[in-house]
């Protein structure tokens, strides 16, 4: 019999053809209307044909180079300030790209959990926000995480399926800020994006990457994991089968991927380097400025064990970038029934001295006494721009918490001295401070309320017999404490043994 091709078929087969031929790509962080970061070196990456030539010209500069026997290939264009709008051509013989829009100003990288990742859909005003969004200067890099939409919040096997193959994150590329196009887009980030590019009058760039629920265990190194014992029986112990789990986090990631095929070790989100894995290696080419980072809450029963994954995925991500980029974190706010918060709390605070260029911002002052999702996330990324406008940046004075720092004695007055960028202290709402405790067994407590002197606070007290004494501050999972700097920014919760 004649074989006679039909019109579908020949349109089949030279698709298919077209679709072999058309290999040159870029990478996915790179597309129309992203930012690039300014003031350093610019890579630019991705695939050809192997042994082909590639050429790249941005602006004025012209780079070529050669893919090699794997298709790969990279050009690196020199340090440019701030500015645009840029047209980014990359060509091989029979092929080209071209994305437009482009600008340079700074870079920052927001991650963490699901305070992070809470969009202005759901948070307090924020219709009414992202209804008057229309910044040209600012752009969104989304890294929307694959959500369960089966029935009683269960993956469905197409999402286990993008799980299981590492294809978790979904982005549509870089996107201007549009009412639509924020409504979605984390409010934290957003807010923090929104000040910073109010104040350095360049432009902003915001790669998103948050994902709720998530535990720090899921954000470090396989060999991070490995190679640290303590974090390793920690991290197995969590994650192994057991027939009563009380671990809430790991109950809920069992039943997210309940319809598994029996036959596969099904892959969750929430698993120890999963995101890591997916949503940090793949951005480690793009340059940075820092990281905003708000996470906590799926890690509070641990705060000893925390400080120790925290302070070695800091130190990974920024050997991964090879840059000693300022990584600014949110300290857990204020909510009932959370026991192990004020512990957390300080845990955090304490992360200050063990890892370098870091800085932390207290929203103790911004929480729900019900809801560990407070809805009112303008202070929080706000703050955190203070933190980058002040620390980073040099353009702001007084922008940190107060800190604890030591505490003196002299007879019986005792005055506590607090650290940090401020410059003075007062009360949130004019009355006298509260949220100060002290103990002489460090289990019964007692208010008291000490006077403000500057940057100091003191108060007098006897104690029977010389006996050791406790004080802590903001104590409680939901605090109404009210000490704050000049500029009201809260009090960090702590505590001391005198």
């Amino acid at each position: 019999m004649k074989f006679k091709p039909t019109l579908l078929l020949v349109l089949l087969l030279s698709t298919m053809f077209s679709f072999a031929q058309n290999t040159l790509k870029l990478d996915a962080i790179f597309s129309s209307k992203m930012v690039l970061q300014r003031q350093q070196n610019i890579p630019v990456w991705g695939l050809a044909k192997p042994e082909t030539k590639v050429e790249v010209i941005f602006r004025s500069d012209t780079i070529s180079t050669y893919s090699d026997n794997q298709g790969a290939w990279r050009v690196n264009f020199k340090a440019y300030e701030a500015g645009g709008p840029f047209t980014l051509l990359v060509q091989s013989e029979k092929e080209s790209i071209t994305l437009n829009e482009i600008l340079i100003g700074e870079v920052w990288l927001a991650s963490g959990q699901s305070n992070m990742h809470l969009d202005l859909k759901r948070t307090l005003d924020g219709d009414r926000v992202a209804k008057n969004a229309n910044n040209p200067n600012i752009r969104l890099y989304y890294m929307k995480p694959t959500f369960p939409t089966g029935k009683d919040g269960v993956h469905t096997l197409e999402e286990l399926d993008k799980i299981q193959n590492n294809q978790y994150f979904n982005t549509q590329g870089w996107m201007k800020v549009t009412p639509e196009n924020v409504l979605y887009f984390s409010a934290v980030a957003y807010y923090f994006s929104e000040k910073l590019q109010e104040e350095l009058d360049v432009p902003i760039g915001i790669i998103h990457n948050a994902v709720p629920g998530s535990p720090i265990e899921s954000w470090l190194s396989r060999k991070d994991i490995k190679q640290d014992s303590v974090i390793s029986n920690y991290v197995e112990q969590r994650w192994v089968d057991k027939e009563d789990e009380k671990d809430a986090m790991i109950s809920v990631a069992k039943k997210q991927i309940s319809l598994k095929n029996p036959g596969v070790k099904q892959k969750h989100p929430w698993m120890p380097n999963y995101n890591y894995k997916n949503g940090i290696l793949p951005l480690i080419h793009t340059p940075i400025k820092g990281v905003i980072w708000y996470q906590g809450e799926s890690n509070a029963e641990s705060p000893g064990i925390y400080k120790t994954m925290f302070s070695k995925m800091v130190k990974t991500w920024r050997a991964d970038w090879n840059l000693n980029f300022p990584f600014y974190y949110v300290q857990l706010t204020s909510r009932e029934d959370r026991p192990a918060w004020p512990e957390f709390r300080f845990a955090q605070s304490e992360l200050l001295n063990q890892v370098p260029n870091s800085k932390m911002v207290v929203i103790t002052d911004a929480g729900d006494r019900q809801d560990t999702h407070a809805k009112n996330k303008k202070p929080v990324g706000e703050r955190l721009a203070l933190m980058a406008l002040g620390d980073t940046y040099h353009i702001l004075k007084n922008y940190e918490s107060p800190m604890f720092d030591s505490i003196s004695v002299k007879k019986n007055k005792f005055t506590i001295h607090f650290k940090g960028a401020f410059k003075c202290l007062k009360t949130s709402d004019g009355n006298a401070v509260v949220g100060f405790e002290i103990s002489e067994d460090n289990k019964q407590f007692r208010s008291i309320s000490p006077k403000i002197q500057g940057k100091k606070v003191t108060f007098k007290y006897a104690s029977k017999n010389n006996k050791t004494l406790y004080v802590r501050y903001a104590w409680k999972s939901y605090t109404e404490a009210n000490l704050v700097s000049k500029k009201g920014l809260p009090v960090s919760t702590f505590r001391t043994k005198i």
